[in-house]
């Protein structure tokens, strides 16, 4: 597909664009096997950066997105990116390992400068116990999320739906309850029962 350059040095993989409205500028590169890429139809794709560096991994984009990201699959394998029908992203970096997931719904909306990962790439490790003290762990987003300019989303966030995340805001919690604003570092509830709306109403 025009737009694309793709690289793929593994085996058994699929990479399916076919649904793709538009790619300007993009790369590929699957360095591992038996991995799956599918774009949904009429989704746009720009200056998307896919890395796949392990085997087993899955990225599923759902119709109708508009899509500017950084996505890396990093060493141990079976780590998905799942984003809903309909989410716009300015401009974000996924980053996903350990067999870990991150799950973004429907109609999300995500600025720009965005920071989303699932694991801290570096080991820390308690001196007594000699015992790893920060796994991996998942990011669920639910639908309707608007996250801010320059927020971090870490490892073990969920987000419910219709929240809002304020700008550089930094998510280690979860927050199962809808219509949240949350903010701060380490994010905090400030305000419940909200509903946004991608029109500036006057």
């Amino acid at each position: 597909m025009d737009g694309v350059e793709l690289k793929d040095v593994g085996a058994n993989n699929v990479v399916d664009l076919s649904g793709a409205e538009r790619c300007v500028n993009c790369e590929i590169l699957v360095a591992g096997n038996n991995n799956k890429i599918v774009i949904g139809q009429g989704t746009t794709l720009i200056n998307v950066r896919l890395q796949l560096l392990s085997h087993g991994n899955v990225v599923e984009i759902g119709p109708n997105c508009r899509i500017t990201a950084s996505v890396i699959m990093k060493l141990v394998d079976n780590n998905s990116l799942v984003i809903g029908a309909g989410t716009t992203i300015g401009a974000c970096n996924f980053i996903c390992g350990e067999g870990t997931a991150i799950a973004v719904g429907s109609d999300c909306m995500l600025a720009w400068g965005l920071e989303i990962r699932t694991t801290d790439s570096h080991a820390i490790v308690d001196v007594a116990t000699g015992e790893r003290i920060n796994p991996a762990a998942d990011i669920v987003i639910e639908d309707h999320v608007w996250i801010g300019a320059h927020a971090t989303i870490l490892k073990g966030a969920h987000i419910g739906r219709d929240s809002v995340v304020s700008i550089r805001s930094v998510v280690t919690d979860k927050f199962h309850e809808s219509g949240l604003v949350i903010g701060g570092a380490p994010a905090r509830k400030l305000r419940s029962g909200v509903y946004w709306r991608r029109p500036l109403l006057g």
